[in-house]
């Protein structure tokens, strides 16, 4: 006798999941001078990664123009059913120059999706 299986038995999740980058915008730029109050000096850097069946992790890297990483962070998932995971942190420097925000999310099947967005520092 034979029985069958169901679909989620047997196939493979090989969906990515999404990212969406909600901070910073790429048309600001921010003021590595403490008491300019014209530019912001803060920037928040936040990102929502969602995958339809379960996210692992969330992570950001910020480098600067030498690719160097200035700030690194990741969320992570602690249980079995969530899909959605945030990641939102702050930044700043007094260096001026361009940064690059890289979130990288991956889903509980290992696959990986990863979004970049670019800001700047001026004097």
């Amino acid at each position: 006798m034979f029985s069958r299986c169901s679909k989620d038995e047997y196939e493979a999740d090989i969906i990515s999941p999404k990212i969406l980058i909600q901070s910073p915008k790429t048309i600001f730029n921010y003021s590595t001078d403490v008491g300019n109050s014209n530019v912001s000096y803060s920037v928040t850097l936040q990102a929502q990664g969602w995958d339809e069946t379960k996210m692992s992790t969330l992570k950001l890297i910020v480098t600067d123009s030498n690719n160097n990483i200035v700030l690194e962070e990741t969320s992570v998932n602690n249980s079995n059913t969530q899909t959605v995971l945030k990641i939102s942190e702050g930044f700043e420097t007094v260096v001026s120059g361009n940064y690059n925000a890289k979130f990288i999310a991956i889903d509980s099947s290992g696959n990986i999706t990863s979004k970049s967005v670019n800001f700047t520092y001026n004097d």
